[in-house]
């Protein structure tokens, strides 16, 4: 029985690092042996409206020389955008300063602040309110866990990464502040996108974003015609 580590194999696409309002291109990788190549972006806290995306480039060689998009069979760019509290990992609602009528939306489910809480009407009165609402079995939203510190609701995926997670806050008689904490994209494609009868057999992963945030990116390639040879600084394989 083979491994995953002979099957697959893994490469820092892109150190995580500290964007604002800016774009960066990771190494350039050789990637001519056949199958494909996953580059999935890891993103870090966006404020509403922000945006981060990840783009595939080939080039002719190490330095990123002729440097091109990828591009499918349509002749569209590959690449991928996240949108700050729009299909994420993890995000936050504060409600410090909320008031009655402020609605919190959470995968189309409507959470209206009101002054008791009452899951049954999805109603709350704070944090803790909201919590209840959003964990309750019935009334609340599935694949969605919520907990509270003070104000501040975080919501994750549960089980972690099974659910996508979109917030909306609506301002009625106070203010509602939705926040990404965490959020994934990738772009997968195969060998045969890249321009490799041209010399076209280098990749490298750009990520823009408009938003003051982290961002790292690992490329898994999954080889079609060799055993990959994964090369780390320690490792424990059963």
């Amino acid at each position: 029985m083979q491994r995953f580590s002979e099957l697959s194999r893994m490469i820092l696409g892109l150190t995580p690092q500290a964007l604002d309002n800016d774009n960066v291109t990771g190494p350039w990788i050789p990637f001519k042996h056949g199958g494909y190549l996953r580059a999935w972006l890891i993103g870090g806290a966006m404020a509403a409206a922000k945006t981060t995306k990840i783009e595939l480039l080939q080039a002719t060689d190490a330095a990123g020389s002729d440097v091109k998009a990828v591009k499918d069979q349509g002749d569209v760019a590959m690449a991928a955008t996240i949108t700050a509290n729009t299909l994420v990992t993890e995000a936050t609602v504060d409600l410090t300063a909320a008031a009655a009528t402020d609605k919190v939306t959470v995968n189309g489910i409507v959470f209206t602040m009101a002054g008791a809480t009452d899951a049954s009407k999805r109603e709350f009165a704070d944090a803790a309110g909201l919590v209840t609402c959003v964990n309750h079995a019935t009334y609340g939203v599935p694949g969605v866990s919520g907990s509270a510190n003070g104000a501040v609701v975080t919501l994750v995926s549960d089980p972690i990464g099974e659910t996508a997670i979109t917030v909306v806050g609506t301002n009625v008689a106070g203010t509602v502040t939705v926040a990404t904490v965490s959020a994934q994209a990738f772009v997968e494609i195969p060998a045969g996108l890249l321009d490799i009868h041209n010399g076209f057999y280098w990749v490298a992963a750009k990520v823009t974003s408009t938003a003051t945030t982290v961002v790292g990116v690992v490329l898994d390639f999954y080889p079609s015609r060799w055993t990959p040879v994964q090369a780390v600084g320690a490792e424990d394989v059963a």
